[in-house]
């Protein structure tokens, strides 16, 4: 949070010393990216339930991820897979449930179309097994 407080000082501060074009059209702001509105499910982490995970871009420069959530669990269970592709903690993560996976079960998930923020980013993936 204190990073991009100083990066929104040094902007500032670079646009002041900038002075005009002539034109007398100011260039419009570059949006920066916003934290994440994504609210994890109730539960508990789980990210040993995560079997496998791959995340990538295409040769487009769309990002997607696929992997295998597995219940360990004696019971039933319900999984939601967060997923960020960033160069930075703030961005939008994209997320999905895998629905009732039965006990030593598993299942595939796929998430299309994440969005990116950065240059360099990379995948960060949050499982969480919801509360019933």
């Amino acid at each position: 949070m204190l990073r991009r407080a100083w990066v929104t000082v040094l902007m500032v501060a670079v646009l002041a010393a900038c002075g005009g074009t002539g034109t007398g059209e100011e260039p419009a702001p570059s949006p920066e990216p916003e934290p994440t509105d994504v609210t994890l499910g109730e539960g508990e982490a789980a990210a040993d339930a995560l079997e496998s995970f791959t995340c990538r871009a295409d040769g487009e420069g769309v990002w997607s991820a696929t992997g295998v959530v597995k219940n360990t669990a004696p019971t039933s269970e319900s999984y939601q897979v967060a997923v960020l592709v960033s160069d930075t903690e703030a961005g939008n993560a994209k997320t999905t449930t895998v629905e009732s996976i039965q006990p030593d079960e598993a299942s595939t998930f796929e998430i299309a179309e994440l969005p990116v923020t950065g240059e360099e980013p990379t995948c960060r993936v949050t499982v969480v097994r919801l509360a019933r």
